[in-house]
């Protein structure tokens, strides 16, 4: 077969095997770009003179996109770690798998930074020819997230933070407010945000990041972390030791009768649950911790 008969059979390859985008979501199928070319011809080998004539053009795909600066990524293949590699000092990163057949493949690629926090994976089904090269630019890796503290009184600043590409512009969603705060990325990719809950509800919270970038690119939501928001004071108390001399015993039960049924007690820690009454979930919680 010579050179041009592969070339035209690759073309009308192309016209009846589609390139598939499976992503997880619709951001992830508008972000990445795809584009395939005839691979390379690499020499055939002198035990296969069968192979088309001028040899077999190279199948290999190519990922690029954005990252954290040095950032050490994994690329998955079929769920099986196909390669891990680091990004370039500015977020970058470029590589690429060669040896591969035809057919449909699963990838999947995440990053860890450099404080060993890890994003989300972002995962894709493609359809691979022989003999082609296919480049998938525009991958956008989601953020590294982490908070502390995760319990924490109402008023008070919970620090949410992590690594994302540089300069990129951070959207932090907190539910179930449906609240959105924003904040940006240091030369370096780390951002922080502190986040005043005197207006959040006292209860337990998610918050979740996304990086946005100059053009519009966008990257999937980072992994959701919950975190506790407690009446204010509440963190001085020691659980159903109501009088904090390290036993649970008769002194707490009477502490307990004393605001039985009592709204917002002045002593906050005799509603143990902090569900805004003194009640049997209270005595229940005593009981289970009774040291006599």
């Amino acid at each position: 077969m010579k050179r041009s008969s592969w070339v035209l059979l690759n073309i009308i390859s192309l016209l009846f095997f589609p390139i598939l985008i499976l992503g997880q979501a619709p951001s992830v199928q508008e972000s990445l770009n795809i584009s395939v070319t005839i691979g390379e011809v690499t020499p055939i080998p002198p035990s296969y003179p069968w192979l088309p004539s001028g040899g077999m053009p190279l199948t290999k795909v190519i990922f690029e996109g954005r990252a954290y600066p040095s950032a050490f990524l994994t690329l998955l293949k079929n769920g099986e770690v196909a390669a891990t590699f680091f990004a370039q000092d500015s977020g970058l990163f470029k590589t690429e798998l060669t040896g591969l057949e035809g057919g449909t493949y699963t990838f999947g690629i995440w990053a860890e930074d450099i404080e060993g926090r890890k994003s989300v994976t972002l995962s894709f089904a493609l359809g691979i020819l022989k003999g082609t090269i296919t480049t998938i630019s525009g991958i956008f890796i989601s953020p590294t997230i982490e908070i502390f503290p995760t319990q924490i009184e109402r008023g008070q600043r919970l620090n949410v933070f992590g690594q994302a590409f540089p300069e990129s512009e951070i959207h932090i969603f907190i539910s179930p407010e449906e609240t959105v705060k924003k904040t940006k990325t240091s030369l370096k990719g780390e951002w922080l945000y502190e986040l005043d809950t005197g207006f959040l509800k006292e209860g337990e919270h998610e918050v979740q990041a996304k990086a946005f970038y100059k053009d519009g690119e966008q990257s999937e939501f980072s992994q959701p972390l919950s975190f506790l928001v407690l009446p204010p004071g509440a963190l001085i108390c020691w659980g159903a030791d109501l009088n904090l001399d390290g036993e649970v015993n008769i002194i707490d039960f009477s502490i307990l009768l004393y605001f039985w049924e009592r709204i917002d007690p002045e002593n906050i820690c005799a509603d143990i649950n902090f569900n805004g009454i003194v009640d049997i979930f209270d005595f229940s919680i005593m009981m289970y911790w009774w040291t006599g």
